[in-house]
């Protein structure tokens, strides 16, 4: 019996042992557990500092008016006398062209002139003979064998011969001028306004030049818009031209002050107006944008190049002293079917809370926090970056 008594209190104690042992491991893991809770996630704190709720439109900077200076007559570019960059004054002659003859119309401009020709001597020929028939009129006028009637008609078929070979001899310049310009485009006396010599239409800055000497070009017509020799814009009249969200066109009015930031010059910000929202807005990959655009203000004089890529920002409203926080620590979870925003808050003992939390504005990167926690709240940063993994694993070496 005592050997009995002996044994089962050493089987006791071996398993009280075991069970002790246990306790200890079960107990160790859960500290190195809670251990590596406290330092399995970086903290973000809250900011207090203004708030903008802006609008954001993408697009560039164009001139307010650019003009394409075109020929009126078709030919080859003899001279061209003006690089990108020049600054021209309206007048200023630009480039030469050379006209290419047509053969048909050189053809029938010299059928003119030999017609206009054949006309003159058949005028000449006619003149001659009224010269001789009322020089024999007169005699017999003066010896009283004619009446004064017959003198008179006589006379005046003179007239009518002298007035035949004057308009004949005007035919024949007209078709000699019109045989010169098929040739060579132009006439002496029409120098100054010849279609030949390309001159700027407006004051401004040479944006492109994009023919070359030799190049063909084609006159505008109702058919053809022409070949464009160079395009001239005023570079101190300049305009943004960007697009907007469906989400976002309904609180921008006309009129708005706007900042234009220009990436090209260093994010530079130029201030400026909108002057015009489209009433229609087009698809874009599923997206409807509203094309919008605004006056840009350059009261420094800086050079701003056309076509230079710019966001403007447009200023909703502005809050001053906002606690806010980054919009990516916020969390969401269904009650009622709706999403109820909440963050995690680090707890003295190094746990984390759930603690709901109400929003306001956002800007795309933070949003303010109206209610829920204070500027001294260590938020969870519970969707870490790489960026934030490696921060976190240089903090805990």
């Amino acid at each position: 019996m005592k050997k009995t008594s002996l044994l089962k209190k050493f089987l006791y104690g071996i398993f009280g042992l075991i069970a002790l042992t246990l306790l200890i491991m079960v107990i160790s893991y859960l500290v190195k557990s809670n251990s590596a809770e406290k330092t399995a996630f970086l903290t973000r704190k809250p900011m207090i500092q203004n708030m903008d709720d802006k609008v954001m439109a993408t697009g560039k900077i164009v001139p307010r008016e650019e003009i394409e200076i075109k020929p009126n007559m078709s030919g080859i570019i003899e001279k061209i006398l003006v690089e990108e960059g020049d600054k021209v004054d309206a007048g200023q002659l630009i480039a030469t062209l050379r006209i290419v003859p047509n053969v048909a119309e050189v053809n029938n401009a010299q059928q003119q002139v030999n017609a206009a020709n054949i006309g003159v001597s058949n005028a000449q020929t006619n003149l001659a003979n009224q010269q001789q028939q009322f020089a024999m009129q007169q005699k017999l006028y003066d010896q009283g064998v004619i009446s004064k009637q017959e003198f008179l008609i006589s006379q005046q078929q003179l007239y009518a011969a002298q007035q035949s070979l004057k308009n004949a001899n005007q035919q024949l310049v007209t078709a000699q001028k019109m045989l010169q310009i098929a040739r060579t485009g132009v006439t002496p006396e029409l120098q100054n306004m010849a279609t030949t010599q390309i001159r700027a239409k407006v004051r401004g800055t040479v944006l492109e030049v994009p023919i070359k000497v030799g190049s063909q070009v084609i006159e505008a017509n109702a058919f053809n818009p022409g070949t464009t020799i160079v395009s001239i814009a005023d570079l101190n009249s300049l305009i943004f031209e960007g697009k907007i969200d469906e989400a976002q066109a309904g609180k921008i009015k006309e009129g708005m002050d706007m900042n234009i930031v220009i990436g090209a010059l260093q994010n530079k910000i130029f201030p400026g107006k909108v002057t015009m929202i489209a009433p229609k807005g087009t698809d874009e990959n599923g997206t409807i944008k509203f094309p919008i655009e605004g006056d840009v203000f350059n009261p420094t004089g800086e050079y701003i190049r056309a076509g230079f890529s710019a966001n403007g920002e447009i200023v909703l409203s502005s809050q001053k002293n906002a606690l806010l926080l980054d919009e990516s620590l916020i969390q969401y979870e269904k009650v009622k079917d709706k999403d109820s925003p909440f963050v995690e808050v680090k707890q003295p003992d190094g746990s984390f809370k759930k603690i709901n939390v109400k929003l306001g504005a956002s800007d795309g990167i933070n949003v303010q926090i109206l209610s829920g926690i204070t500027k001294d709240s260590e938020v969870k940063v519970w969707n870490p970056s790489d960026k934030d993994k490696e921060e976190l694993k240089k903090k805990n070496e």
